[in-house]
């Protein structure tokens, strides 16, 4: 999914929602317990931390890190239409979950 847009909403109950929309009305939601002096930027990269995580449970260690450095080799090769380089949810700093039997 190219990201097009990204909205961070704090509510009354304490959580923060950040919704990511995509191209042809795509959209992921996080919904999460945070802090109310959490900033967006902040909120929005816990969120991609949350989705990695998410994305990767139950998959050996040795497969994730595999995955990990195919996502960053793929960044890194990928320009959005404008020719700037097109953000990806899998940067950043990453904590290999834990292995589920």
């Amino acid at each position: 999914m190219h990201i097009t847009d990204t909205h961070v909403t704090k509510g009354d109950d304490g959580k923060v929602t950040v919704e990511f929309n995509g191209e042809g009305g795509e959209a992921i939601s996080v919904k999460m317990a945070a802090s109310s002096d959490l900033g967006e930027d902040a909120s929005v990269d816990h969120a991609r931390e949350l989705m990695v995580q998410v994305a990767t449970f139950g998959i050996p260690d040795e497969d994730f890190e595999e995955a990990r450095v195919g996502a960053e080799d793929d960044s890194d090769e990928s320009l959005a239409v404008d020719g700037a380089p097109e953000t990806c949810p899998t940067t950043g700093s990453f904590t290999s979950p834990n292995s589920v039997s």
